[in-house]
């Protein structure tokens, strides 16, 4: 095996980190050995041949993941490293560790030098998934990897279904392309070829995380809005529980075994007549709630030596409730949330609360999960207004893509703030009352040591987990709507981090209403986006643009498709529509949306003529030209955009395709479910609505014609000129035309 070689693999200083590496000491030695790196010098550092190599010394934020496991552990593994590729991959992760990201893997992105210790663990898991599928190839080096066996695993790794996540696996293909840019450090048997998709498969993932995460499906994101909303209220029962049991718990323990402790054992069985509830474990009496109840003078371990000592008796009864003497209350449409605040569960109620605070403040903001969770007490700032209303403001830090000097990542961040609305406000309000309660200093905690250092994004995810259970089983107990049924995603867990691309698609593609169906968030209106769902300082335009563009993009190339299958259209922008598919081909965008680039991002979202948008509220296409804003018959937005939720009947702009007329069948069916059960007065109003949508689709089936002959029909060919930009741009004669 050939090696290279430098003076000493342990300090490849600033300037030199382009040296070779001498791996023969590389192998003997330790593994964080880069001076940016090795921050935390009182943390163990792993050696080289460890079959665990500990993050730690880097530094690692607090309840985050730090271990690299090159075999399997206690705990299981998906996937393995087969045995004869782990030097190899060893010699990867060491290079991900101790020298920066190469230029060539970085071009055209806003990637970091210094990947974090978390975005060494994920690539890592993509790394350990990738040599599985080698050992199962019977690979015995990287340099055998051929072009086609790098398509098979893409085209498996796609094709996998238990990972709904697009991201997810785009992000895991570009970690094995990294291994490429890796060559000229590594032994010749150890470098590998270039995938033929490595460059789209990065560009779509680095074009921004945020935009490329799996929208919170509405059917999931309705309902947990409002659930959020309907529990936010009930933090005083929950704070003045949690206060109870801080106080009750709080008086001085007397040593067990006393004469005293049995006495007031004897006391509590004798008032419940022998029969006693159950902790949370099985077959345990709940000793704590018990001496905590009746004013302390025993201890847990009382109840069990009085029985021995004294040849006392009790039952444990599992099915006792375990009510704490405060009263309850909120309510939940009327009726009151709980009979009793259950010692049990009061634990549980604080995760929940904090749960649907996060969900409320996330939706409310557009934060990300780690700005939410590290929101300081104090945060939250009311600002009278002229009108006698009230705006709010968030104060707090970011994160993503704040690096230092080095351009590792600044794990301090910098001071940001965002706007929000009454109730991302409400939900702060509740978390000061709770952490009040709790005796926390931080805004978000864990409720059994009250520090937020434990904290993950992924634990907050199990919280919102069983704010879902919870809300699903309020639902049953108090009979709810089961319109408020909170369905299981199908993308999977839902996460802080999907909140902000989800309220920019809710916007973009959902009419009438704002983040989610069915849910009102009082003065919100879609004309003050950057009000609510923006950071005061630069907005999540970014994320909104976006996602116009990619309903743009999706919408054209849907309806293009859909021409080929014989679909008819009809309406007064039915011809246009034609003329826009037949420019939208002529332009030769790639076959995704991900594998645009920036340039032709431009070029869709600039050219008037492909603005075809959605509009399922009103059952029909827009084609309303923003340049051209006297021909819309809607009110328009602050950017000349048309007005969705006011759009008009007779507007010329509109077109209706089989697909949109399919909208208007079910709706129509779904009154004709309706209407008997309903008063006379809104029965009427019912029937009008059903007999407008019948002659809508009879005027469909009656003018429609065939998309695919307007297209072929139309004769316009666009021509391309340059613009300063460098995008592309219609000729004159096509601007008459």
């Amino acid at each position: 095996m050939t090696r290279s070689i430098v003076t000493d693999p342990a300090e490849p200083t600033d300037g030199h980190e382009d040296a070779p590496v001498d791996w023969d000491a590389v192998e003997a030695g330790s593994v964080v050995v880069q001076a940016l790196r090795l921050k935390r010098h009182d943390r163990p550092n792993s050696r080289f041949d460890d079959l665990s190599w500990s993050l730690l010394p880097m530094d690692v934020p607090p309840g985050a993941t730090h271990n690299l496991h090159w075999v399997p552990g206690p705990k299981a593994q998906d996937f393995s490293f087969p045995s004869h590729l782990i030097p190899a991959f060893k010699r990867i992760a060491w290079l991900m560790i101790n020298r920066p990201a190469p230029d060539a893997y970085l071009a055209g992105t806003s990637g970091s030098r210094w990947p974090s210790a978390g975005s060494i663990y994920d690539r890592f898991r993509a790394l350990r998934r990738f040599g599985a599928f080698l050992g199962e190839q019977g690979i015995t080096q990287l340099s055998e990897v051929s072009d086609d066996l790098l398509d098979t695993y893409a085209s498996a790794l796609l094709a996998d279904s238990s990972r709904p996540s697009s991201a997810g696996k785009a992000q895991d293909l570009s970690s094995v392309g990294g291994i490429a840019f890796l060559a000229e450090y590594l032994p010749e048997a150890d470098r590998m070829i270039h995938p033929s998709w490595s460059g789209k498969s990065d560009e779509g993932r680095r074009r921004g995380t945020d935009n490329s995460k799996e929208i919170i499906h509405p059917d999931t994101f309705a309902p947990l809005l409002w659930w959020a909303q309907q529990i936010i209220p009930c933090v005083g029962d929950i704070a003045q529980a949690v206060c109870w049991r801080n106080s009750a718990m709080s008086r001085p323990r007397v040593k067990e075994g006393t004469a005293a402790g049995f006495k007031v054992v004897a006391s509590i069985v004798e008032a419940r007549n022998g029969k006693l509830p159950q902790s949370n474990h099985a077959g345990y009496v709940a000793a704590q709630y018990l001496i905590a109840l009746h004013g302390g003078g025993a201890y847990p371990s009382d109840f069990t030596n009085w029985r021995k000592t004294k040849r006392g008796t009790f039952t444990v009864d599992p099915g006792l409730p375990q009510p704490v003497p405060v009263a309850v209350n909120s309510s939940i449409e009327g009726r009151p949330w709980l009979p009793h605040v259950d010692f049990r569960e009061i634990d549980r109620l604080q995760r929940v609360l904090q749960a649907a605070a996060a969900v409320l403040i996330c939706a409310c903001t557009g934060m990300r999960g780690e700005e939410c969770l590290r929101l300081p007490r104090g945060a939250l700032r009311i600002v009278p207004r002229p009108d006698g209303a009230h705006s709010y403001r968030i104060d707090g830090r970011i994160f993503k893509a704040v690096r230092d000097k080095n351009d590792e990542q600044d794990r301090d961040g910098k001071k940001w703030i965002w706007a929000t609305i009454k109730p991302g406000a409400d939900a702060v309000e509740a978390l000061e009352m709770l952490a009040d309660a709790a005796g926390s200093n931080e805004l978000f905690f864990l409720p059994d040591d009250h520090e937020s250092a434990g904290l993950t994004t992924g634990g907050m995810a199990r919280w919102i987990k069983e704010l879902i259970d919870y809300a699903n089983e309020l639902l049953t107990r108090l009979k709810v709507n089961p319109v408020h049924h909170i369905a299981s995603d199908p993308a999977g867990n839902v996460t802080l981090d999907r909140f902000r691309r989800s309220i920019a698609w809710h916007i973009v593609n959902q009419p009438e209403g704002l983040l989610a169906a069915g849910v009102q968030f009082g003065h919100m209106q879609s004309t003050t986006t950057e009000g609510y769902a923006s950071t005061m300082t630069s907005g999540i335009a970014a994320t909104m643009d976006q996602e116009r563009r990619k309903a743009l993009y999706s919408t054209l190339q849907d309806n293009a498709n859909a021409a080929k299958t014989g679909m008819n259209v009809s309406g007064p922008a039915a011809t246009r529509l034609g003329g826009a598919l037949n420019r939208f081909a002529a332009k030769e965008f790639p076959g995704t949306f991900a594998e645009l680039s920036a340039k032709d991002e431009r070029r869709l979202r600039s050219d008037p003529d492909l603005a075809v948008r959605e509009n399922p509220g009103h059952g029909c296409l827009c084609l309303a030209n923003p340049l051209k804003p006297e021909t819309m018959a809607c009110s328009r937005g602050n950017d000349g955009e048309p007005n969705r939720n006011d759009c008009r009947t007779y507007c010329g702009n509109r077109a209706y395709t089989d697909a949109t007329i399919e909208r208007d069948r079910l709706e129509a069916n779904q009154l004709r479910e309706r209407i008997s059960q309903v008063n006379p007065i809104l029965g009427a109003r019912i029937a009008k609505r059903i007999s407008h949508l019948e002659e809508h689709i009879a005027d469909h089936e009656r003018d429609g014609q065939s998309l695919k002959a307007i297209m072929d029909a139309d004769s316009r060919v666009p021509v391309d000129e340059t613009t300063v930009d460098g995008s592309k741009t219609r000729s004159s004669d096509d601007e008459t035309k």
